[in-house]
């Protein structure tokens, strides 16, 4: 029914009108509670192997048993996630498209102004999934055993330490540009192309230490080419409780992590946020799934849609502070 102006509607007009509206909002309950109906899509804007990827497809067979339909995990790499954040976008709001999302939004946001979308302000959280910390790792047979040897060094010695990370304003970059800074220490930090050269350039000694996700540091720390001194996040890591945080070691306030979770075009029903939520959660306190994530170097994200908002929001003033100070360049 196409309405002109609301002049030319009887009184009967609008109460058919009004009646219409009401049913169309109670097909749209209706449905979110009836959700989910057919196949659900994750769509990951990467190549399949990382570690997003794998705990997706490890969620993907536990939730189609818990809600009775097929969870299909769709990798849609190209331009930087870009891709795939079209292909959700346009997909719609009614969660049978999800976007699996992580701590890159937040610093896109401050990086990239001009992105065409923007995972904080495009997309809407509908659940947390899985939690990276950080790990400082060095050369095992080095001049430094722990985190209190190198701050204590590089405090002594400004701009003699080397400090590698992956790419420019990546969260691994970000991170040891802020421990420098509330550890007040003057060093270079080194960008790798990726985290087996990384990795390597620890073991070489080409770089004194470095800042990489657990899932990425894992290998190595296991095959003790590197040490690891310190975790990034404010408790301790549950895959290496015996390691101090780096908050423990008197540099705070300090609290970094990677992250993903599953978000949405905006808009999409509390009733399809909560069921979703509900099922992930219940899923990831499973021993086998926790095991699965121990794995790859992952812990259980455990909250809601609502701590993935503040989340993104908390990052999003941080990084912005870290950025502007460290003079990362912004893309104009």
């Amino acid at each position: 029914m196409k309405l002109t102006t609301r002049r030319a509607l009887s009184r009967g007009g609008l109460l058919i009108a009004a009646a219409a509206i009401a049913s169309t909002l109670g097909l749209g309950t209706a449905a979110a509670q009836d959700y989910p109906n057919r196949p659900v899509d994750i769509v990951l804007g990467f190549g399949t192997g990382g570690v997003s990827d794998i705990i997706a497809r490890t969620l993907a067979p536990e939730l189609e048993t818990a809600l009775g339909q097929r969870f299909v995990v769709k990798n849609v790499p190209g331009a930087g996630g870009t891709v795939a954040a079209q292909s959700v976008s346009e997909a719609g709001n009614d969660g049978y498209t999800l976007l699996n999302v992580g701590a890159s939004g937040p610093i896109k946001k401050t990086l990239l102004p001009n992105q065409p979308f923007d995972q904080v302000d495009d997309f809407e959280p509908v659940t947390p999934v899985a939690n990276f910390g950080l790990v400082v790792v060095v050369a095992p047979d080095g001049q430094f055993a722990s985190l209190d040897d190198l701050v204590s060094f590089g405090r002594a010695n400004p701009g003699a330490l080397n400090v590698g990370s992956v790419q420019v304003g990546s969260t691994q970059f970000l991170a040891a540009k802020l421990f420098l800074g509330v550890a007040g220490i003057d060093a270079v930090v080194v960008p790798f192309s990726s985290t087996p050269e990384l990795m390597g350039g620890v073991a070489r000694g080409e770089v004194d230490v470095a800042f990489e996700i657990i899932p990425g540091a894992k290998a190595a720390i296991d095959n003790a080419q590197v040490l690891p001194v310190a975790t990034t996040m404010n408790a301790r890591s549950a895959l290496f409780p015996d390691l101090p945080t780096v908050e423990e070691a008197g540099i705070a306030p300090y609290d970094v992590s990677s992250w993903n979770g599953y978000s949405a075009p905006i808009g999409v029903a509390d009733e399809v946020k909560e069921k979703l939520t509900t099922a992930v959660q219940t899923i990831l306190q499973m021993p086998a799934v926790k095991d699965k994530l121990a794995a790859v170097g992952a812990e259980p994200y455990v909250g809601t849609a609502a701590d993935m908002v503040t989340r993104q929001q908390q990052e999003t003033r941080m990084w912005e502070k870290v950025i502007i100070e460290a003079g990362v360049p912004i893309e104009g």
